[in-house]
């Protein structure tokens, strides 16, 4: 144990499908079920993030633009902490300047202090209908700014074993449910288009941390229809012990 002793976060990751409406009692209620310290999502609206923020009695809260659909509201990536965040920005991974694009690709940076321990994390959607070497691009470009990092998360659009994730684990980040689980099937989390009647059907998000950081529990959660009525993805959730990384 390091002179700052050390700091634990239960952290949340959730495509959030916000196009499509949120039930933002019906979220919180889901998402405080694993009582978040941390709460990354993708594909928010910045209405639903300041509704959601209040519905969870939230510290803080912040937004980042992706793209504009001009037929409905802007969307983006959202965090939700019941700690102060530090050091926020955000870092443009494609179509800089095509706002209109959905293909347009965005990550936020930001620190969050835990038992004086600043651990530096980041939300993320990588591309979707785009060529794998795309997504690959989009990794590499993040990892080149993500020094000293301690968590990573988001929405990959990346299959286990994918050359998507090879570029991730050469850059010494590790599947925090695989790190507790091992090369056991681990759960999908995203469902094609179509009724969500039965389980997920493809594994699509992650949570990433390299080894230094300690992985006491990692899983998606089994109550999937519960979040079928919330949105076609299923959330990650970890507990995480941090050292002074």
């Amino acid at each position: 144990m390091s002179e700052v002793g050390r700091a634990g976060l239960t952290v949340i990751t959730w495509n959030a499908q916000g196009s499509h409406g949120m039930n933002v009692p019906a979220v919180a209620a889901a998402l405080m079920a694993h009582d978040p310290d941390l709460v990354l999502l993708q594909e928010v609206q910045r209405r639903q993030l300041g509704e959601l923020h209040l519905a969870l009695r939230a510290t803080d809260a912040r937004w980042r633009f992706k793209h504009w659909g001009v037929t409905i509201p802007a969307e983006g990536l959202g965090v939700v902490s019941m700690v102060p965040l530090d050091r926020v920005h955000h870092q443009v991974l494609a179509h800089r300047w095509q706002f209109w694009n959905w293909r347009r690709r965005v990550a936020i940076h930001f620190g969050v202090e835990v038992g004086g321990v600043l651990v530096r994390c980041i939300d993320v959607h990588l591309g979707a209908g785009v060529p794998h070497s795309e997504r690959v691009r989009q990794a590499r470009e993040l990892l080149r700014a993500a020094p000293n990092a301690g968590l990573i998360a988001g929405d990959l659009n990346a299959e286990p074993g994918s050359h998507e994730l090879s570029v991730f684990a050469e850059g010494g980040w590790r599947d925090a449910e695989r790190r507790i689980h091992g090369d056991t099937a681990r759960p999908s989390t995203n469902w094609a288009a179509g009724p969500r009647t039965q389980p997920p059907t493809q594994r699509l998000d992650y949570l990433l941390v390299p080894d230094a950081v300690e992985v006491l529990e990692a899983f998606v959660p089994d109550d999937w229809p519960t979040w079928a009525l919330l949105s076609d993805h299923v959330p990650v959730v970890a507990r995480l012990r941090f050292a002074r990384l």
